[in-house]
């Protein structure tokens, strides 16, 4: 009777530590649309065009996107103009950072390549507002 007892706990245990009973796991939603964009900015030590979305609350970044740059280019009056890959390739939401590997945009392939992570928007946003 005893070691029932021992062997039933031992179960609930297992199953209570195993991480498939953690629930469904995370789905990244659809990319924002462009009226929740509050900055864009190119980050030129990543070569990456940076894009962030507040969803919620128009003060609070939520939603970030990274695309790569395929090319910098001069416009006629001076200024930059950016050939942007199609879909963003990283993706920040729910403090998790995605990876779309094929850059197919999101349709569900999309992995979490690190979890629990902080994005930072104030440098983005800084650069933004200076421009």
């Amino acid at each position: 009777m005893r070691f029932r007892s021992i062997l039933l706990s031992g179960l609930l245990l297992a199953v209570a530590a195993s991480p498939t009973s953690a629930g469904e796991p995370k789905k990244l939603p659809l990319l924002p649309s462009p009226e929740f964009r509050v900055a864009e900015v190119f980050d030129n030590r990543l070569e990456l065009w940076i894009e962030l979305y507040a969803t919620k609350n128009p003060d609070v970044v939520d939603y970030a996107t990274a695309r790569k740059v395929m090319r910098v280019v001069m416009n006629p009056d001076g200024t930059p103009g950016y050939e942007l890959a199609p879909h963003p390739f990283l993706i920040w939401w729910g403090r998790a950072l995605w990876k779309d590997i094929e850059e197919d945009g999101i349709n569900g392939n999309e992995v979490i390549q690190e979890d629990n992570v902080i994005f930072h928007p104030n440098p983005y946003l800084r650069l933004y507002r200076d421009q």
